[in-house]
């Protein structure tokens, strides 16, 4: 895995890991920082109108099945703390490189071939395997699926230019409310409805949410 950058060190100069997208880009590091707007879609499992529709675990174990493939250490560090709420635990991710002959929930395994098969080959993706997801997915949560495989797939280029910035520079658990996750009308109200029912979504740095808390059912994504 690298994090020495394998490209000039001036054309690193304003490189973010997220950023805002407005207008031309001249640096081209930061061409391929991931936009904030992307990272709404696929980087925090938090349903908006415009976002993916999956539940929250399965996003996170989706994601961070592509931060191992990829061996991206910063996403691989990181935890959403929405999903943890709604119920992922550390067992089921280190469960995620075996997931065949794992323990983990049959609809998870479906959802994860498809992405194991966009990480590699898309090709590999059979009529079979589609029908064996369609007993537990509907079609736009299939075509989430295959959307959010897809984009995870993109720290493939950070990794090869060596611009993973390591998990040091990953928070081991994000919230919703955080600068990185950026802002809009449609976040803030779903934020706002998490909120109502419990979920805790803003995090203190001294007071972290541990990772692996679970609030009640009720209040679960």
């Amino acid at each position: 895995m690298a994090t020495t950058p394998r490209i000039p060190v001036e054309l690193l100069d304003g490189y973010f890991m997220q950023m805002e997208h407005d207008g031309a880009i001249d640096n081209p590091v930061a061409a391929i920082a991931i936009p904030i707007e992307l990272s709404r879609l696929a980087g925090i499992p938090v349903r908006t109108s415009t976002s993916f529709q999956l539940d929250p675990v399965l996003h996170e174990l989706i994601r961070l099945y592509n931060a191992k493939v990829q061996d991206c250490q910063y996403c691989q560090n990181a935890r959403q703390a929405v999903a943890v709420q709604a119920g992922l635990e550390e067992d089921m991710v280190a469960e995620l490189s075996s997931f065949e002959t794992s323990s983990l929930p049959d609809h998870v395994k479906a959802a994860l071939r498809i992405t194991s098969a966009i990480s590699t080959n898309p090709g590999l993706i059979s009529d079979e395997m589609w029908a064996s997801a369609r007993q537990y997915f509907t079609e736009d949560e299939l075509v989430d699926i295959v959307l959010l495989s897809q984009h995870t797939t993109a720290s493939k280029v950070t990794i090869t230019l060596g611009l993973d910035p390591g998990k040091e520079a990953s928070s081991r658990l994000f919230f919703p409310t955080e600068d990185v996750c950026g802002e809009s009308p449609e976040l803030k109200e779903a934020v706002e409805e998490l909120r109502s029912r419990g979920v805790v979504v803003d995090g203190p740095a001294d007071q972290p949410l541990p990772v692996g808390t679970r609030l009640t059912p009720s209040s679960q994504e």
